[in-house]
């Protein structure tokens, strides 16, 4: 009889042993198909979460290990400024798409009107601001705010090279403040930049001096970003509506404008302060923030490798991707959770599953010797044993699969309702323009999603499988020593 036949007809003729077989491994691959579940759902939040994210990167100091250091060890310090030559040399690394750096700084007007919105309340935000305009300095000509979509350009153009160089007297402002001020392109508009002095008798300010900064508009933005989270957040509008407000308010100019500005506003206080008067004889007045936006989110991890011996003393790398890891709490658990529960449960089935099958071909020795006394090789005997325990794992497997999957979900949901420390806001994590976000750990927790698709199904076939054959290399060792003749006498 060929032994296939022989091994169908063993797993029919012997149902009491076959259902048992099949109860163990339909056991085990529950918790095998539960944990692949959970590590798949876990990964998958964190690709979306960080694909959320985005792949800016900024270089700054590392707070935290300056909060840390003695008061000695600061004493002694002697710290770098981030230099534009190494911004540029972290920018020609591969993993970088774009870069830009810049300056920003705030400044009045007498001549126009900064955009203001009424909030709740009847309140006017920026009412009472007296530098309500936000200059903010760019080097990348194409403007990385609106190739990001932070802002979109709606009318005229964006920089040219030879304007960044030689800090032409231009600008774009966004369309609200140009329609408020009747300002179009080709127009031009004067800020004011005063620099003022505090006294502490009075708790006023004193203008020391001022000077005037006319700008030509070459091209107005709109907002792009936040509008969504505007209508679907309504008690965060408020919020969301300043920071619009401001944005609106921001005025795009080429970084020497603002290190101009920035010069002549240190000047005016070295004229009474010799302290100051010294040190810009020593250095330029130039702090420049870098932005980084790499290739795709899994150029971050060796972006920071790379770049980071490459950075002054306490500088570090900071990214959109670090607040993961401060709200991905649950998911963190659940994911070193269902590795744990994998490695046993993978161990588990190779030994109970085993035992039994040995157990098994032990009652059913004298069977097997019958069948190598009258020449059948070991090869096929071997064979008849794989497949009565493959077919019986297989169907064991595939109910597993479905029913793993569903307590995965269960299980999963259970533990991240019990993780009420999590529920806090995150909001606001990262203050560094470019890569702040309004994430919080509720909208990872909804990205979290344990669903069957094809790679799941196949990981959890090709482990459960793989495991099941490793748990019978010990009953297959006991075939191959059987001697029929002693067997049979």
């Amino acid at each position: 009889m060929n032994f296939m036949k022989r091994a169908f007809l063993g797993i029919t003729r012997k149902k009491g042993k076959s259902l048992i077989l099949l109860a163990v491994i339909f056991i085990l691959g529950n918790l095998i198909s539960g944990a692949i579940a959970i590590q798949q759902a876990t990964g998958n939040v964190e690709s979306t979460i960080k694909e959320r994210l985005g792949t800016a990167a900024t270089v700054d100091m590392d707070y935290k290990a300056w909060e840390s250091m003695s008061e000695e060890e600061m004493e002694t310090l002697e710290m770098e400024e981030l230099g534009v030559d190494l911004i540029k040399q972290i920018g020609e690394l591969p993993y970088v798409k774009y870069y830009d750096y810049s300056m920003t700084t705030w400044m009045g007007s007498e001549s126009i009107e900064p955009y203001q919105e009424e909030l709740e309340e009847d309140v006017m935000y920026g009412e009472e601001d007296n530098i309500p305009f936000s200059l903010k300095g760019i080097n990348y000509a194409p403007v990385i705010d609106f190739e990001e979509g932070k802002g979109e350009l709606t009318d005229g153009r964006v920089f040219t090279e030879e304007e960044i160089e030689n800090g032409t007297s231009v600008a774009i402002i966004s369309q609200k403040l140009a329609e408020q001020n009747n300002l179009e392109v080709g127009d031009t508009f004067t800020l004011l930049n005063a620099v003022y002095e505090y006294s502490e008798e009075t708790g006023e300010e004193t203008v020391l001096d001022s000077r005037d900064i006319v700008l030509e508009v070459i091209g107005l933005f709109d907002p792009q970003s936040g509008k969504e989270e505007t209508e679907s957040k309504e008690e965060d509008s408020d919020m969301f509506l300043m920071e619009d407000i401001d944005y609106q308010n921001t005025v795009y100019v080429p970084n020497a404008i603002i290190s101009a500005e920035e010069q002549y506003y240190w000047e005016v206080y070295a004229e009474d302060d010799p302290e100051i008067a010294e040190m810009l004889e020593e250095e330029t007045m130039e702090y420049y923030t870098p932005i980084f936006y790499l290739n795709n989110p899994e150029d971050i991890e060796p972006f920071e490798e790379e770049v980071t011996p490459l950075l002054p003393e306490l500088y570090t790398v900071i990214s959109a991707s670090d607040q993961y890891d401060d709200i991905s709490g649950p998911m963190e658990s659940m994911s070193t959770l269902s590795k744990y529960v994998l490695l046993v449960a993978v161990i588990a089935t190779v030994l109970i599953t085993g035992l039994v099958v040995l157990l098994f071909l032990r009652d059913r020795k004298r069977e097997l010797g019958i069948y190598l006394s009258l020449g059948e090789k070991r090869g096929k005997v071997v064979g008849q044993i794989l497949i009565e325990v493959i077919v019986v794992a297989f169907v064991g497997i595939t109910l597993s699969l479905f029913t793993g999957n569903l307590l995965a979900g269960q299980v999963s949901d259970t533990m991240m309702k019990a993780d009420d420390t999590q529920e806090e806001s995150f909001e606001g994590v990262i203050y560094y323009e470019g890569i702040e976000t309004n994430l919080t750990a509720e909208d990872v927790m909804d990205s979290y999603e344990v669903s069957l698709n094809s790679s799941y199904v196949l990981g959890f076939y090709g482990i459960g499988l793989l495991t099941i054959l490793i748990s019978t290399i010990i009953p297959l060792i006991y075939i191959v020593r059987l001697n029929p003749k002693k067997i049979l006498m």
